[in-house]
């Protein structure tokens, strides 16, 4: 086996379990057809929210009920802190500010 590959690998890296709960909050969000569903992520992944911990995209929709031309991306949002337990209260700010850059850089809106 050549050492160069071996060495050219990312070595994982520990991180200690938190003992506070996870939080998940679902999201149906409204984009034109053209908006690819990375970017969605990477702009959620991309913000300076540190408890948001992963996103889950778990459905794409369109037909009756969204405009044509536009799409509905569902996803879930993961949220846990290392210090304590997310009270309902930072856990709307964090999505809230979240919808707010969707807004600003996806000009995504939240589905009804």
């Amino acid at each position: 086996m050549d050492q160069n590959l071996v060495l050219n690998k990312r070595i994982p890296v520990f991180k200690s379990l938190s003992k506070y709960p996870s939080v998940r909050r679902d999201l149906a969000l409204i984009v034109k057809e053209d908006v690819a569903v990375q970017a969605i992520i990477s702009c959620i992944k991309g913000s300076a929210e540190t408890a948001l911990q992963d996103v889950i995209v778990f459905d794409i929709y369109r037909g009756k009920g969204v405009d044509e031309g536009s799409k509905s991306v569902a996803l879930s949002l993961i949220m846990q802190d290392d210090t304590q337990t997310l009270t309902d209260s930072e856990i709307d700010a964090i999505v809230g500010r979240l919808l707010t850059l969707l807004t600003e850089q996806m000009n995504a809106k939240l589905r009804d």
